[in-house]
């Protein structure tokens, strides 16, 4: 009769072992899941932000390009506030058509799934090797046109 009640007593410690783990790993699986969340959240949008800035570079160059100043008539921008034209030149054109193609953000997924994400990040890649190659045709490297904007601000 006593080992009986002994065994309720010794197995305090296995029940108190047990629902502690149970507990922890339901606290643990909910603090993953937000903590994940966060973290995707702020990984996406870093993504997206960067791909927006390789997108208003790409809008910037267009506009300094002679084949798409051509196409839009009526451009009454003062001389003093406009930037210097890019060259004339069919391949960096076609670069810029690509650079304008893979950042745009209208045809970006944002849905969050193995595909999307895989895609995003192919994308975001290409428009990376694309800036860098109309940033060498056009003379310009990335150091440079960030110090040009902040002295712009000044």
């Amino acid at each position: 009769m006593q080992s009986h009640a002994f065994d309720e007593v010794l197995g305090l410690e296995e029940q108190f072992y047990d629902d502690g783990f149970r507990q922890g790993h339901e606290d643990g699986v909910k603090a993953g899941r937000i903590e994940g969340r966060t973290f995707g959240l702020e990984k996406g949008f870093e993504k997206y932000v960067e791909s927006g800035k390789i997108y208003g570079r790409s809008l910037i160059w267009a506009n300094r390009s002679l084949h798409y100043q051509a196409r839009r008539p009526g451009n009454t921008v003062e001389t003093s506030k406009k930037l210097p034209n890019l060259p004339d030149n069919p391949r960096l054109t076609k670069h810029l058509k690509v650079l304008h193609a893979v950042s745009e953000s209208a045809s970006l997924s944002t849905e969050n799934s193995e595909e999307a994400v895989s895609d995003f990040d192919d994308r975001l890649k290409r428009a990376h090797a694309k800036a860098k190659i109309v940033e060498r045709m056009v003379g310009e490297s990335k150091g440079e046109a960030e110090v040009t904007g902040k002295d712009a601000q000044i």
